[in-house]
């Protein structure tokens, strides 16, 4: 079994770019930049791009607002160790930023997100090092495939919470979706939870 899963929404309570995008960008973001990204217009890369780039905060600040506002989904630590006794990879596939996800998680988690450096005026955001993705590619599909190749015959588990999410979980074998959430909306095979907890009951039957 690979476990994949989603952070900004699914690990945690809060989405902590929306924090950081509420706090501190001045114009609509939701309006600006959300439409043409539901629409396929523009990729998740650069609506993410695009968002950061007009965050002049760095990193240190960045990251004690993250510390102070944002909650872990209760039962991460119950998942975790879940995975790690059953030997099977568990691993976090984001389109935010790696520099607050990685201080968010418990040391040792696998992470493939984007990659995000302040300059002094904005955030530069890009792929993960050496991680190509040709046109018309969904990020977060083309992590799961990669693990498929990794781990052949092994099937694969998803958790998210947002549109963005379904391309992903749509090739994975079993999908779990946040309660009300709009990956929930989406994906009607999805199952349903609150606390992570209830993931690891679902998963102990395997």
């Amino acid at each position: 079994m690979i476990v994949v899963s989603d952070f900004d929404g699914t690990l945690t309570i809060d989405d902590v770019t929306t924090l950081f995008w509420d706090a501190h960008l001045p114009y609509d973001w939701r309006r600006e930049l959300l439409p043409d990204t539901y629409a396929g217009k523009v990729t998740p890369l650069e609506m993410i791009a695009r968002g950061y780039s007009g965050i002049e905060v760095p990193e240190e600040a960045l990251l004690a607002e993250a510390r102070a506002q944002t909650r872990l989904r209760p039962g991460l630590t119950e998942l975790i160790d879940f995975c790690r006794t059953r030997g099977w990879p568990f691993v976090v596939v984001s389109h935010g930023l790696t520099f607050y996800i990685q201080d968010l998680l418990p040391p040792g988690i696998a992470l493939v997100a984007f990659s995000g450096a302040f300059d002094g005026h904005g955030w530069q955001v890009s792929l993960p090092a050496g991680m190509p993705l040709g046109p018309g590619e969904d990020f977060k599909s083309n992590v799961v495939a990669d693990l498929r190749r990794q781990h052949p015959g092994h099937p694969t588990v998803y958790l998210g919470d947002g549109r963005l999410d379904l391309p992903a979980a749509e090739t994975c074998d079993e999908v779990f979706a946040v309660r009300d959430s709009k990956l929930a909306d989406l994906c009607p095979r999805a199952r349903l939870f609150d606390r992570l907890e209830e993931v690891v009951a679902a998963l102990e039957v395997r």
